[in-house]
């Protein structure tokens, strides 16, 4: 690895030497005399550096423009019309199915697969650029057969139609669910807000039967127990009757002696039996009635609890029931809101789903024509072709290659740095750049890249390879082009600096020849400073835009 070290003027430094060149001769054409050669500088300001230069040659790197329009998924899964179709929405009071166990709601939509299109190609009918011909970005690479081009075109279309369409029904599709979501949202909070009332007063039947029946209880056992006191009542009379029968009887009885001595008390006792004799047989009849009588109400109050009984059961039965619903509709009140929100959410999301389909198919038909125009396929770079990579033919898939150009955006140039150099080096300044072909123009770079560290066999050193990077308008540079890379290692900015060749040193001072009004040359005493082996740094005694003298002797014969 050889390397040579040189002294440029920094980047941003416009050197402008105006030169007028006076010859002050002696006349005499027989004597052999020096004459002394005056040029004028003028005192600049800008940028003074020094660095590490390195010749090499300029690399360009390459472009290759894709097809990257994915024809085959373009068109095959290109909408929900030719790959799903919904064939279900929800239903049940509340846009869906409430499961028997949890009282949860479930709803859902289908979607069916449906056969989708086949594989569609584009086709080259011509080819518009030639190799080693510059192009730009723009420009027409391809044109296409209409027929290939169409067809495509032709089914993103219909796919925008189909899946407008599905969209559409699907909005008015979803009306319905959307009423039956908002009456049931409705339902749920109104039986929730009265389930108090509705339980109290549907309670309130079975109470009022239980009240009744028990009252039926009480009314048939009080008759009872009136009648078992008439019965006693009638009793006593019986009793009194059968008394007075037996002493009638005794009166009149064939073995009373003295049943004929008084023909009067005889005729009375006479009476008397007969009357009690009806009378027992009135009282047994009636306490045969009322013994049937209470038979029948003792078997009545029996009907009666057992009536009871089973009001009071039924009336636990629809307590617990009752209160079952009530607990469910203030449960389902409760979770109105969130079961509203998740089935309006399902719907949304189904006619976003739809939209995007939509939206989608839509937007793959933009991406076709973004990528086909007038049934042409035009250049994303400018550069020079080196390579084309169809011919007429020849069909497009996603991914296939189009053209080959030389990227003017990354032209490199690959330097080889000794460790020491590469040390010493700002990485991430400015590099300087003077190419061969342009000795009076400075290019800038920026280093890009740096590689490991490598060993030289030859030298026994490490070095680098740094790769530079070339910024700025680079048109004008070609693959293989030489230019000296510098690398700055110092600098000074923005001084005001004048050419090395005009300043005389005499001793530890330094001075300038200068010209003054009346045209008389005459030295002027400066201070100098930073020198970058071509120009030095003014540091006092001139301004920019002065004008100084270079001086240089011409032997004559």
């Amino acid at each position: 690895m050889k390397s040579k070290t040189k002294l440029l003027v920094g980047i941003g430094v416009v050197i402008v030497i105006g030169i007028l060149t006076v010859s002050l001769r002696s006349v005499n054409p027989s004597q052999n005399e020096e004459d002394i050669v005056y040029r004028e500088t003028r005192v600049e300001y800008g940028d003074l550096t020094v660095g590490i230069t390195e010749e090499t040659t300029v690399e360009i790197g390459t472009l290759e423009q894709r097809f990257d329009l994915d024809i085959s998924a373009l068109v095959d899964g290109s909408s929900t019309s030719n790959s799903q179709t919904i064939v279900g929405a929800m239903s049940g009071e509340f846009g869906g199915t409430r499961n028997s166990n949890t009282g949860m709601m479930s709803f859902g939509s289908l979607y069916m697969d449906s056969p989708a299109s086949q594989s569609q190609s584009l086709e080259v009918a011509d080819v518009k650029i030639a190799v080693g011909q510059e192009i730009k970005e723009g420009d027409l690479l391809y044109t296409l057969t209409t027929e290939s081009v169409d067809e495509i075109r032709e089914a993103l279309s219909e796919d925008i139609d189909d899946t407008k369409a599905d969209y559409e029904t699907l909005q008015v599709e979803q009306e319905e669910s959307r009423i039956q979501a908002q009456q049931g949202y409705d339902t749920y909070v109104t039986n929730g807000k009265y389930a108090n009332v509705i339980y109290t007063n549907a309670l309130k039947v079975y109470q009022d039967a239980v009240d009744d029946a028990v009252k039926a209880v009480d009314d048939k056992q009080n008759t009872y127990n009136e009648k078992l006191l008439e019965l006693a009542e009638l009793q006593d009379e019986y009793d009194e009757v059968l008394a007075l029968l037996h002493e009638a009887q005794g009166a009149v009885s064939e073995n009373y002696e003295g049943r004929f001595e008084n023909a009067y008390y005889y005729t009375v006792y006479l009476n008397t039996k007969d009357t009690a004799q009806k009378l027992a047989d009135q009282f047994e009849e009636e306490i045969d009635s009322m013994n049937e009588e209470l038979e029948q109400l003792s078997l009545d109050i029996q009907v009666a609890v057992r009536t009871m009984n089973q009001c009071q059961l039924d009336y636990e039965k629809a307590k617990l029931d009752l209160g079952q619903t009530q607990d469910i509709d203030i449960y389902y009140a409760d979770k109105a809101s969130e079961w509203y929100r998740i089935q309006t959410a399902s719907l949304d999301n189904e006619l976003s789903s739809a939209k995007s389909h939509y939206d989608t198919a839509v937007k793959k038909l933009a991406e076709f024509d973004s990528f086909v125009q007038n049934n042409s396929i035009f250049s994303e770079y400018s550069g020079v072709v080196t390579e084309i990579l169809l011919a007429e033919g020849d069909t497009l898939s996603g991914g296939s290659s189009l053209v080959v150009l030389n990227n003017q955006e990354t032209v490199t140039m690959d330097v080889a740095l000794s460790e020491d150099d590469y040390n010493a080096i700002d990485k991430t300044g400015t590099v300087n750049i003077v190419f061969t072909a342009y000795p009076n123009g400075i290019f800038s770079g920026k280093i890009t890249d740096v590689s490991d560290a490598e060993y030289d066999n030859n030298s026994g050193s490490l070095y680098y390879t740094v790769t530079v990077t070339i910024q700025g308008e680079v048109s004008g540079l070609y693959e293989g082009m030489t230019g000296d890379v510098t690398f700055v290692t110092k600098e000074r900015k923005q001084v005001c600096y004048v050419s090395n060749r005009a300043v005389i040193r005499e001793g530890t001072k330094s001075y300038v020849k200068v010209r003054d009004n009346d045209e008389n040359i005459l030295k002027q005493e400066i201070t100098t400073g930073f020198s970058d082996g071509i120009n030095v740094e003014i540091i006092a005694g001139l301004s920019e835009g002065d004008i100084v003298l270079i001086e240089s002797k011409v032997g004559e014969t």
